[in-house]
């Protein structure tokens, strides 16, 4: 019988208790003082730390290390931080702050935890067995709990992060530091520690100072330039006792960030402030239902209010004791740092001086995102912008893709985030467009891979779902979601050619197919939508569908055209997954369930004009027809040729007297796949090309009520930022550049450029191939002897010096589509022309 073996590289409070209905959780502290002789210091240091649930690592008052990467029971990710750079000769100090969110709450739904909190700090073996002992985690670590800074449950503005604090107490409140415990946890006979440790499978997030552009709505007898010179921090701003003053700042755009206000330590005075900080992302009238109704127009009219999550400090409950772990210049300043990095487009800052006089330094704001290279570019009408409608043009579509490339990136922190002011939970729908879009615009596909495995890992066998989001702490089901994940699935086999990562997806994709297969109906041959509790059938976010996204007429038949269509769409997408993976009778099998349920839908959900969203028998005459059956219908196959066309032109009709229900935001990637379904190529009357500039209405709305960044959806108007509406940045480089690939890996690629939409265009798209990423280069010109048109292939900047090993081009294969033509294969080629 094998001996017991156990892991004690975890540690943490020894008297932490998680039973306060006052915060979401608590921030724990440990701290350390390690010595080094007057010897060389190390070139590096490499440590393993990782905490339940999120940390701060400084060294020597310096901030060094923000993380974990969102994990989940299935996969707890720890991070390797090189220390080397931040240490000295003689004492050093180490510090890890320890956010951590109570376990048996439904609080921050969007950080999973597990049920004990921890701190793990381990050295690698090669790093010096001295340095073990002085720095792995261990009872040698003192360790406090922070009692008077609460994460707010308390906020109506915050249902879903509670990473909002507020400070209070009275007096100069100490910690109370004691050794630190160390858990012990079996790691033999099969046993192991709660976390599933792996390291992180991203990039570490890229952080930029940045700063704001204006300050609005000023009180308090101060002038706008001595806030100004102090927030930037080019000299101190004295505030007098028992004033109060509150200023807005507006930044440039959209922005995520840690926030920092550096206050003086003179007389008391910051002891007997109260600091409150407001994020909002946009002014407003007053909200009709707080936070998911807002009354919004122009977002930069400063003479409505700011309305937004706060974080509160009175400056009497901070204690400067400890500061000079967390704080480089402590002995002269108290910072005041919110822990998680916020969300916003405007600040108010509002501060009530107590008896003494308070100085402020400075305001910190380190903008914090998913480290993407964008690589892809556009530019219309180069050629002809002396003309005023061409200029419109260029302006209107570079527009259109920068403010998509702004909000995608805000959207992308250490997972995908549905909106990063609100909920900041990775959304398999979501995803899936949000992950095409990252493809297209950087050739990265490591944050995408992340999601797909958080999302695999969230099956749900008792059901045979997918979560239709992770990491969660608070579990949610969406039928369709489940389908979503297996269509990302598809696109990254197709985008990257991985098969090793796709086949490790199959059981689960062929589990969620299960599911729906299950539910086939066998008199109607199409899926009954199961509605068992814990289940939520959410389809759009459309007004007649309020309150939860759900068609009421779906409800009462139990049957779904947008679900069948959705299904059968996911299942022929799977039918070339295992095409591709070697799998043809299971490919066969697949297609040939498609062809069922497409058949179903014909029979069942068409009244012979349009399709129906449920099954006709079903429909009252009276009852509205929705965009969704007969995009869907489009895309699944089951409306095709003239039918396909008309079925678009008419409920995507832009007039007052369209009876249709229209597809939201969050649809409208899709409403756009099914318009270039019908048109696959471009002609100046087909239905893609004569819908183009019409279909971005909406975003141009956005822009002239000066929005940075898309908004979540036009009916409620809860946030100014979410992915979903980054369509433009697939439309410029997908169909207008006309890039795609045709086989998985894009060993061959479609060349159908819209030609006939701007009278030149040029694009830089990025794409894998095995070699790297390379950049397929476009460009048009409308020339007296016809359109000059040329595909150019380089290796992306970052890979320059690779080139002599791989050659100074990429060599590929691509079909050229063009209006007119048969298409036409060239293999093996580094360049293209073609007059049209």
């Amino acid at each position: 019988m094998s001996s017991t073996v156990l892991d004690r590289t975890w540690i943490w409070h020894p008297s932490f208790q998680e039973t306060r209905q006052d915060t979401a959780g608590l921030f724990v502290h440990f701290r350390r003082t390690i010595n080094i002789p007057s010897s060389p210091l190390p070139d590096t240091l490499p440590i393993h730390i990782t905490a339940d649930t999120r940390y701060r690592l400084y060294v020597n008052g310096s901030f060094v290390a923000f993380g974990p990467v969102k994990g989940d029971q299935h996969m707890w990710f720890y991070d390797e931080v090189d220390i080397a750079p931040y240490l000295k000769p003689g004492e050093n100090l180490i510090a890890v702050v320890v956010l951590r969110f109570f376990y048996a709450t439904q609080y921050a739904p969007s950080l999973a935890r597990l049920p004990s909190g921890g701190l793990r700090i381990v050295v690698p073996d090669h790093a010096g067995q001295d340095w073990v002992k002085k720095l792995h985690s261990s009872a040698e670590w003192e360790t406090a709990v922070d009692h008077w800074t609460t994460l707010r449950v308390d906020e109506p503005e915050d249902r879903f992060l509670h990473v909002y604090e507020r400070l209070s107490g009275g007096g100069e409140l100490e910690w109370e530091w004691e050794s630190a415990k160390e858990l012990e946890f079996r790691v033999s006979t099969g046993n192991s520690t709660p976390w599933h440790l792996c390291p992180r499978m991203i990039p570490e997030m890229r952080v930029e100072k940045t700063t704001f552009c204006a300050i609005h709505n000023l009180k308090g007898g101060i002038e706008k330039d001595d806030w100004e010179a102090a927030l930037l921090g080019q000299g101190p701003l004295c505030l007098p006792p028992e004033s109060v003053h509150q200023l807005d700042l507006e930044f440039e755009s959209y922005t995520t960030a840690f926030v920092g206000l550096v206050f003086g330590s003179q007389a008391e005075g910051e002891k007997e402030s109260t600091l409150t900080l407001t994020y909002a992302e946009s002014y407003e009238d007053k909200p009709v239902d707080v936070p998911d109704i807002r009354r919004k127009g122009m977002r930069r009219d400063c003479t409505k209010s700011l309305y937004g999550p706060k974080d509160i400090y009175e400056m009497k409950g901070i204690s400067v004791q400890d500061s000079c772990w967390y704080n480089p210049d402590s002995e002269s300043r108290t910072v005041i740092r919110p822990f998680h990095w916020r969300s916003f487009r405007f600040m108010r800052l509002r501060i009530e001086v107590g008896s003494h006089s308070l100085a402020l330094h400075r305001l910190t704001i380190d903008k914090v995102n998913y480290p993407l290279d964008v690589l892809a570019e556009i530019d219309v009408n180069f050629d002809d912008s002396d003309t005023d409608s061409s200029s419109d043009e260029a302006n209107q579509a570079q527009a259109l893709f920068t403010t998509s490339i702004r909000t995608l990136l805000n959207c992308m922190h250490d997972s995908y985030e549905d909106c990063p002011f609100y909920e900041q939970l990775q959304y398999a729908m979501d995803v899936r467009s949000s992950a095409l879009f990252t493809y297209y615009l950087s050739g990265d596909d490591r944050l995408a891979r992340q999601a797909i495995v958080q999302l695999r890992n969230s099956f749900q066998a008792r059901i045979g779902l997918t979560l239709s989001r992770s990491p969660t702490h608070r579990p949610q089901v969406i039928p369709h979601f489940s389908l979503f994940w297996v269509l990302t699935v598809y696109d990254h086999l197709l985008f990257f050619g991985d098969r090793l990562f796709t086949k490790q997806c199959v059981p689960i994709v062929e589990s969620v197919l299960a599911f729906f297969e299950d539910a086939v109906d066998p008199e109607l041959g199409l899926v009954r939508l199961y509605d068992g509790p814990g289940v939520w059938n959410f389809i759009d976010w459309v007004p007649q569908w309020k309150p939860h996204g759900v068609n009421p007429v779906v409800s009462e038949s139990g049957v779904s055209t947008y679900t069948n269509n959705l299904y059968a769409y996911t299942l022929a997408r799977v039918a070339e997954i295992m095409e591709t993976l070697g799998l043809p009778h299971r490919a066969e099998e697949n297609t040939a369930k498609a062809r069922a349920i497409i058949q179903a839908i014909r029979k069942q959900c068409f009244n012979g004009e349009f399709f129906t969203d449920t099954i006709t028998a079903a429909t009252a005459a009276t009852a509205p027809l929705s965009q969704h059956a007969q995009v869907w219908s489009v895309l699944s196959g089951a409306a095709t040729g003239p039918l396909a066309v008309d079925i678009l032109r008419r409920s995507l009709a832009k007039d007052n007297d369209n009876p249709f229900i229209q597809t939201s935001t969050a649809m409208s990637f899709y409403t756009a796949r099914a318009l270039s379904l019908v048109s696959p190529t471009s002609n100046s009357d087909d239905l893609y090309t004569t819908t183009f500039n019409p279909f971005w209405t909406p975003w141009l709305t956005q822009l002239n009520l000066d929005l940075t960044t898309w908004r979540e959806d036009a009916v409620s108007e809860r946030s100014d930022c979410h992915a979903w509406g980054c369509v433009p940045i697939y439309e410029f480089l997908a169909e207008v550049a006309g890039l795609r690939p045709l086989e998985p890996g894009w060993k061959v690629i479609c060349f159908a450029p819209r030609v006939g939409l701007y009278n030149s265009f040029r694009a830089r798209v990025p794409f894998y191939t095995e070699g790297g990423v390379g950049i397929a280069g476009v460009e048009w010109m409308a020339g007296e002897g016809g359109i000059q048109l040329t595909l150019g292939f380089t290796w992306a900047e970052r890979q320059k010096e690779r080139e002599m090993a791989r050659g100074a081009r990429p060599v590929v294969s691509v079909v050229v589509r063009l209006p007119g033509r048969e298409d036409v294969r060239v293999d093996g080629v580094s360049e293209v022309r073609v007059t049209v």
